[in-house]
């Protein structure tokens, strides 16, 4: 495995919410595969059961639970039933979240607005706050909250994208008042994640993918599984000195800058 012994979770246990599919899912399946016990958490408990049963099926060890991360009780209970089952509470991953159209204010739905804010902010909030007290009384711990690229630069996403700024910063404050007890904080930010989602938005016309592809210097978009690869570093010893990081993959979205306006970036010669 690559960064050898120091990305082996042989030992911890983990929580995933947002585990019954898209990037929570491969995390979950991910971090499994590294060694940690994991309880696959989602709002629909059959979504999440598919996940732990992949994780038994592979050989590891797995609950499931059915959660409402934006209630505070319904995240206690998650917390206190992943230390019944698994004995321990090492690793917590937020993946959990919702999306909204990608409309003006002056359009977006104010239902839209409580949902996302409910789920994307307080729903992480709760689970770290419920997660750190717990990681903090044992003075040890790692918790990695799913971001996004749209919470770093302005896209036409007037409550996702502050939400996820809220969530970058939530990361950064709690990886300050946590260090001195041996908890660590990340987040990992990915742009565009080829996700059933975002393969729906695509046949529907929603998003246009060869836009998207001109706009990646590296050419691709991700898969949940390249997510997941990041969250088993930033969970794992190889990342022992990282804390605060909001950690940005997006295949150079960001560093495309202005290259358009210079005539585009440099394309190798076809092969052959």
């Amino acid at each position: 495995m690559a960064g050898g012994d120091r990305m082996d979770l042989n030992g911890r246990a983990a929580l995933v919410t947002g585990a019954g599919g898209g990037i929570g899912r491969a995390i979950a399946l991910t971090l499994a595969d590294a060694g940690a016990r994991v309880m696959a958490s989602d709002v629909e408990e059959a979504e999440a059961s598919l996940t732990a049963e992949r994780i038994r099926q592979a050989g590891g060890t797995a609950g499931a639970r059915a959660a409402d991360i934006t209630q505070w009780q319904q995240v206690n209970g998650l917390v206190n039933d992943t230390l019944d089952e698994l004995g321990a509470l090492d690793v917590l991953v937020c993946s959990h979240g919702v999306f909204h159209p990608a409309v003006s204010i002056l359009e977006l739905d104010l239902a839209e607005v409580d949902r996302v804010f409910d789920v994307n902010y307080k729903g992480v909030y709760y689970c770290c706050r419920r997660a750190g007290q717990h990681m903090v009384k044992q003075r040890k711990g790692n918790i990695v909250n799913i971001s996004s690229m749209s919470g770093l630069q302005p896209l036409p996403l007037p409550m996702y994208g502050p939400m996820k700024a809220a969530v970058n910063n939530l990361t950064r404050i709690l990886a300050s008042e946590f260090a001195g007890f041996g908890v660590r904080v990340n987040a990992v930010a990915p742009a565009y994640v080829l996700t059933p989602k975002m393969e729906q938005m695509i046949d529907q016309g929603l998003r246009d993918p060869r836009g998207l592809l001109d706009r990646t210097p590296m050419g691709r978009m991700m898969t949940p599984e390249d997510i997941a690869q990041c969250v088993l570093f930033l969970a794992s010893d190889a990342s022992s000195l990282m804390t605060g990081e909001v950690m940005l993959i997006d295949g150079g979205w960001m560093a495309d800058g202005g290259w358009s306006a210079f005539g585009g970036r440099p394309r190798p010669e076809p092969a052959g």
